[in-house]
């Protein structure tokens, strides 16, 4: 069921703080009567508190029926890893993409994989069942939402979901139209701010980098805009974007 509000936010990289600030500012202007999230994946890794950045993921999609999870790269090990089927080549890889912050924030960083595992099943049930479930990718009649992007020489039915969680080449440089306007995550935009193309809306701004994370709201399956939530070392904000990602700049104090 799609609601008339919706919500998709970037990757959020275990920056739990930053989340926080976002999920405030937008629980104020929408409610779980009218609005559906949309977490675009990497909710975990390279910073600091994936743990809690994970706790407050099922709760809005817990709190906000239709609300789903889409599966990142990231999200893709640690679900292996709860399911005791992290390929030894994939150890190395994860553990070197920020999968050792994770583990941090889990308090399971003794170096035993397979302990770690049994024990995120056994102490955070919750948790793998959000990985668990987490789908491909989450369509409207418009738009297309997934974690990475689309192979544009497959159609949208029959993507591979290994190039949805981790395609960039040959998707990130296509000019022409898809089937529908492809919402996604997974690469840092180049102005670390959500950008338009004719194609694509993209809302990776970096979260770990720039302690930036990014939404992009849309009403009855039409973009409205974005919100981002900031902390850095001069402290804390709320940006906001209209619909070609121009800035809406804050109204001035007679």
């Amino acid at each position: 069921m799609n609601k008339k509000n919706l919500i998709a936010v970037g990757d959020i990289h275990g920056m739990a703080h930053v989340l926080k600030l976002l999920l405030q500012h937008l629980e104020t202007e929408f409610s779980p009567d009218d609005a559906q999230f949309v977490f675009l994946g990497d909710i975990i890794d390279r910073g600091p508190d994936s743990l809690p950045a994970v706790n407050q993921v099922c709760r809005i999609i817990e709190t906000f029926t239709g609300s789903v999870m889409v599966l990142g790269n990231h999200d893709f090990f640690l679900r292996n890893l709860a399911n005791l089927s992290l390929a030894s080549d994939e150890e190395g890889q994860w553990l070197a993409q920020g999968g050792m912050n994770t583990l941090e924030s889990y308090g399971l960083d003794d170096g035993d994989l397979v302990a770690a595992g049994k024990a995120l099943r056994r102490m955070r049930p919750r948790h793998v069942t959000l990985f668990e479930s987490a789908v491909s990718h989450f369509e409207t009649e418009n738009h297309f939402f997934v974690h990475a992007g689309v192979d544009p020489e497959v159609p949208l039915s029959e993507q591979l979901a290994h190039d949805l969680m981790w395609i960039r080449k040959g998707f990130l440089d296509h000019t022409s139209s898809f089937e529908k306007m492809i919402v996604h995550g997974h690469s840092i935009t180049p102005s670390e701010l959500p950008e338009v193309h004719s194609n694509r809306i993209a809302i990776d701004t970096g979260s770990y980098r720039t302690g930036r994370i990014t939404a992009a709201t849309f009403h009855d399956d039409l973009l409205r805009g974005f919100v981002s939530a900031e902390i850095d070392s001069d402290g804390q904000r709320i940006r906001q974007f209209d619909a070609s990602a121009q800035e809406i700049k804050p109204a001035q104090a007679a």
